[in-house]
This record gives C-alpha cells, sequence and structure tokens, in this order.
C-alpha cells in the first residue's frame, strides 16, 4: 500500500513539474524581445542569409594546393609570356569564402596574391576579390554561374595604372573542370580598346 502510494505521489509530483515547465516555456514564447534586439522573423532572414549553401560547396572544390601553368598577352598580336606558380587555398569562416594565396612569376618578377571568393545568399551574386605585389588597389567583381555550375563569370572596373587611373572594364572567366582541375580567364581592353584575352591560368591539384 505504501508503495502504492509513493508511486502515485512521485507521478503527481511529475506532471506538475511538467505543467511548471510548459508553463515557462510558453511565458518565454510570449516574452518581447530586449529592445533593439531582432524578432524572429529578422533573426530567420539573417541566419538565412549567413548560412552556406550548394554555391559554397562548389567554392570548396578549389580548396587545396594547385600548379598553376601562366599565360600572358599584353596585346591581341603580341607573343605570349609563359610563367609557372602555385596557388593555396582555403575555405574560412565556417565554409563561407575561399582564401587563396598565389606566389609566383610575372613578367619575370617575383609575384604574389590574395583572393577572396565567395557567394552573396542576399545579392544571388558571386564575389570575388583580389589583391597583389604589383598594385596598391583592390580588384573587386561579381558574377553569376551557368546553369550547370561549372562556369562563373565575372564581371568589374580597376583603375588602368598606365592612363592615369583611368577606369576601364574587366571580366573573369573561371571555369571548374573536375576536382583536380580548373582554369582562370581574364578578359580586358587591348592597346585598340578592343576586349583581349590578357590572362590564362590553368590549375592542377598538386600531388
Amino acid at each position: 500500500m505504501r508503495i502504492r502510494t509513493k508511486r502515485v505521489v512521485a507521478t503527481f509530483a511529475g506532471l506538475v513539474m511538467l505543467g511548471v515547465l510548459a508553463h515557462t516555456a510558453v511565458s518565454q514564447e510570449k516574452k518581447p524581445a530586449a529592445p533593439g534586439a531582432p524578432d524572429a522573423a529578422e533573426m530567420e532572414a539573417m541566419m538565412k542569409a549567413a548560412t552556406p549553401g550548394e554555391q559554397h560547396k562548389m567554392l570548396a572544390r578549389m580548396a587545396g594546393t594547385f600548379d598553376a601553368e601562366i599565360i600572358m598577352k599584353h596585346a591581341a598580336d603580341a607573343p605570349e609570356m609563359k610563367a609557372k606558380g602555385k596557388e593555396v587555398s582555403e575555405m574560412i569562416l565556417g565554409g563561407r569564402y575561399l582564401k587563396a594565396d598565389f606566389s609566383g612569376e610575372m613578367m619575370g618578377m617575383p609575384f604574389t596574391g590574395t583572393g577572396l571568393h565567395g557567394y552573396d545568399n542576399v545579392k544571388k551574386k558571386w564575389i570575388s576579390t583580389w589583391a597583389d605585389s604589383m598594385s596598391t588597389g583592390i580588384m573587386v567583381s561579381e558574377g553569376t554561374a551557368d546553369a550547370g555550375g561549372k562556369v562563373i563569370s565575372y564581371k568589374g572596373e580597376y583603375a588602368c595604372p598606365i592612363e592615369n587611373g583611368k577606369m576601364k572594364n574587366f571580366r573573369q572567366v573561371v571555369k571548374l573542370i573536375d576536382d583536380d582541375h580548373h582554369e582562370f580567364e581574364m578578359y580586358m581592353p587591348g592597346p585598340d580598346g578592343k576586349e583581349m584575352r590578357g590572362l590564362y591560368i590553368k590549375y592542377t591539384r598538386a600531388k
């Protein structure tokens, strides 16, 4: 009899505790947010904007150490200049951006550069920035990908150092061949003002 009574008391106590917890949860749901804090809808929008998606997985395919074969031209009828380099890339900030550190030669001189590449969930645009040891500016471009998700095309503008800072358009194309190979092309106006491919880089994952 005592055992049964204890069980009844324990069951009753458990039900009371569940009721208290449920009341507390409801009270917290109804509790207004702190002054200046985002509400639930705003928090949801910010979390959605900050969450890496399929586009960021695409960027991750280019993470690692890659050998680079470089071809440059300064005019459509000029001879090709070839060089070699290395790029070490990694996904940073929780898989949101691809940081690429490049080292090699350009025009017979030592050259280093750093790129930061991402996908803006809000703008629905690919974003790319570039800074290197042969300039003091940062190139910024935005782009879109093809339906297959293997070609990303960027557009931007830069201040031409040869023409006293005159702004000129450029475009870049990144082609994801497979997990071990990708290509980079940069098009810009040549001396005659017509667009030309000034830079081509073939990347092969180092073994």
